[in-house]
């Protein structure tokens, strides 16, 4: 439903530019978007007034850097500016609108904000005020059919064919000593719990006989975990898919500059669905890890994909990861706990951070309601409407790496 953003607080000046920038077109292409601090003004209340200068310092510091000329932004009134992107096409533009608000939201209220996110496309200016769309900040790029093909509708989850969950595929590892490591490798759906349908699909690796992996046997299998996921998006794209995917990679491997510029030089041919469509897992996070390190490392790969969550196992290893980055949420896998009854606190220490948790091979025992009253948003794995899964032949990956 459109919506009116006034202008009575906008200087002569301003309103100039603002009319020069619709005038070029701009709004027409869908490239100027309305950002809304809204949240943190409410988040602060009476206090808003004494910090508000301080907050939009901060802000145009951040919009000077992210939207150099040619594009512009503008503040139009007590929380709102206009950004115009004249340097990218629309839905670029509003990946990087909804990345900036996403990130100062995040960094003002000090927690995950994707919840607090309220992007508008500007449709015209009309007297006033802007009139605006609110948009999904999130949503995947349309698709844009040849003149020479039929349009591709839009697929969910539920009616992809063949279905994506229960597919399987194995790696094979080999090492310096002609050792062999396998991996199994499964589709699995994440369901959500508040509305009891699909929103995503993970891909689970296991290390057969849980064995213990080198950083060079791990960076193989984040390569192979890369390699299942580069036919899938290729079949995203041509099926004109609607959904996430969650590719877990180690923080190990994306932490080194050598092995995680290998990691993109790999996805590099689908780099424009990878941010669109995939959500990083950073999995193996460990409390020795030096203090910032994963925040810089999360900070580095976010430009990368549509979100970033973190895998936990560890109390101390999980307030350290969350207190370092606005992670989208966190996943918790059963399997990898040292004893069960860690998993209470582990979903305590993240509801602080995010509001987004999921669960990967939970206590049997729980139904849906006790997961929700403990905090869990999602659950992955649980068998859908009783469809068989498909039989697929394995894919095997050598790759011979060193010991």
């Amino acid at each position: 439903m459109p919506s009116t953003v006034p202008l009575t607080q906008l200087s002569t000046s301003r309103r100039d530019q603002l009319d020069r920038v619709v005038e070029a077109g701009l709004a027409k292409q869908g490239r100027v978007f309305a950002l809304s601090l809204e949240p943190v003004k409410q988040s602060l209340g009476d206090r808003w007034a004494s910090k508000r200068d301080h907050i939009w310092d901060a802000a145009e510091r951040t919009l000077e850097r992210r939207l150099p000329p040619p594009d512009v932004f503008m503040r139009v009134d007590d929380t709102t500016f206009v950004a115009a992107v004249a340097s990218r096409d629309a839905y670029d533009g509003q990946v990087l609108c909804a990345d900036i608000l996403r990130g100062l939201l995040s960094f003002f209220l000090g927690r995950n904000a994707d919840d607090d996110v309220v992007l508008k496309r500007v449709a015209s200016l009309d007297g006033g005020g802007l009139q605006c769309v609110q948009i999904d900040p999130f949503a995947p790029r349309p698709l844009k059919p040849s003149q020479d093909t039929p349009p591709v509708p839009s697929r969910g989850p539920e009616d992809w064919t063949p279905p994506l969950a229960g597919r399987r595929l194995t790696a094979s590892i080999q090492t310096a000593s002609h050792e062999t490591v396998d991996v199994a490798f499964e589709i699995v759906p994440v369901w959500r719990l508040d509305t009891d349908s699909i929103g995503a699909f993970r891909i689970a690796r296991d290390v057969a006989h849980g064995a213990a992996l080198s950083s060079a046997q791990q960076e193989a299998v984040d390569r192979a975990t890369i390699d299942v996921l580069l036919p899938l998006l290729d079949e995203y794209r041509r099926e004109g898919g609607v959904f996430a995917l969650i590719a877990p990679l180690s923080f190990s491997t994306l932490a080194l500059g050598r092995t995680r510029l290998s990691l993109i030089q790999q996805w590099a041919p689908v780099a424009d669905l990878m941010r669109q469509v995939v959500i990083l897992e950073m999995q193996d996070m460990d409390a020795g890890v030096p203090t910032g390190r994963t925040g810089e490392t999360a900070a580095m790969m976010a430009p990368f994909f549509r979100g970033l969550m973190v895998g936990i196992d560890d109390v101390n290893a999980a307030g350290k990861a969350l207190s370092e980055h606005p992670f989208s949420g966190v996943v918790i896998d059963g399997d990898r706990l040292s004893v069960p009854t860690l998993l209470g606190r582990l979903i305590q220490a993240a509801r602080k951070a995010t509001r987004n948790i999921l669960l990967v091979s939970g206590p049997s025992g729980l139904d849906d309601g006790s997961l929700k009253r403990a905090g869990v948003t999602h659950v992955a794995g649980r068998q859908t409407s009783g469809i068989p899964a498909p039989e697929t032949d394995p894919v095997r990956r050598d790759a011979w790496v060193p010991a």
